[in-house]
C-alpha cells in the first residue's frame, strides 16, 4: 500500500493547486468530489439507492441526478441529511479505497475538502496535509471563481470547519496567502519529504 496523505482545506484555501502541483510531480491524486459526481451517474447504485430514498423527483428529464432538488430534499431536515450521508459516504470510502489499492506510486494524495477529526478518512490517511488562507483572501476568490455575493461565501464558509480546527490535526501545513509559486514550492518541498517518509 502506498502512504497515503489526506490534503484538505476550506473553500478558497487552494486545495487544487496544491492537488494539481503534486499530480504535475508524478504523484496520483484521488479527489473524492470527483468520485462524489461519478458514484451517482446514471446506472451506478448510489444512484438507485437515492432514487429509492427520496423519489424520482431527484431526477431530470434525461435520467441524471438533479443536484438542486436532491440538496432542498436532503437539507429539508437533519433525518433526510442523515439519509443522504448513509448512502453517499460509504460509496465515495469504497471507491476512493479501491483507487488507493491501485496506486503504484510510493504515496498517493487523497483530496478531501470537508475533513473533520471525526471523518473516517481521518483514520484511512497515514498523513494530513492542511492548505490555508487569509480569510478575506479566500472569500476573495471565491467571490471570483463563482460569481458569489461576500454573504454567500460567507455563509458556506460557516458551514465548514475553521481552519483552526483544521489545524489541530494537521502535520504539515500549506499557506496560501501570496503566489501560485509559493504554493508550488512548498509542494515540492513536501513531495521530497513524503517520497521519504514513504520508504522509511
Amino acid at each position: 500500500m502506498p502512504l497515503i496523505i489526506a490534503l484538505t482545506g476550506g473553500i478558497g484555501s487552494g486545495k487544487t493547486v496544491a492537488s494539481d502541483h503534486f499530480a504535475t510531480l508524478g504523484v496520483p491524486v484521488i479527489d473524492t468530489d470527483i468520485i462524489a459526481r461519478e458514484i451517482v451517474e446514471p446506472g451506478q447504485p448510489t444512484l438507485i439507492k437515492l432514487c429509492y430514498a427520496f423519489g424520482q423527483d431527484i431526477l431530470d428529464s434525461s435520467g441524471k441526478l438533479n443536484r438542486g432538488t436532491l440538496r432542498k430534499a436532503a437539507f429539508s431536515s437533519s433525518k433526510n441529511k442523515q439519509t443522504l450521508d448513509s448512502i453517499t459516504h460509504p460509496a465515495i470510502r469504497t471507491e476512493t479505497k479501491r483507487q488507493i489499492e491501485q496506486v503504484e506510486f510510493n504515496y498517493c494524495i487523497v483530496v478531501v475538502p470537508l475533513l473533520t477529526k471525526e471523518s473516517p478518512f481521518i483514520t484511512l490517511a497515514n498523513h494530513i496535509t492542511v492548505v490555508v488562507a487569509d480569510k478575506d483572501t479566500k472569500i476573495n476568490r471565491v467571490m471570483q471563481r463563482s460569481n458569489l455575493s461576500r454573504e454567500e461565501t460567507m455563509t458556506i464558509m460557516q458551514s465548514q470547519i475553521s481552519d483552526e480546527r483544521r489545524l489541530e490535526f494537521a502535520d504539515d501545513v500549506i499557506h496560501n496567502n501570496s503566489s501560485i509559486e509559493d504554493v508550488h514550492q512548498s509542494v515540492e518541498k513536501l513531495h521530497i519529504e513524503y517520497l521519504r517518509l514513504s520508504k522509511t
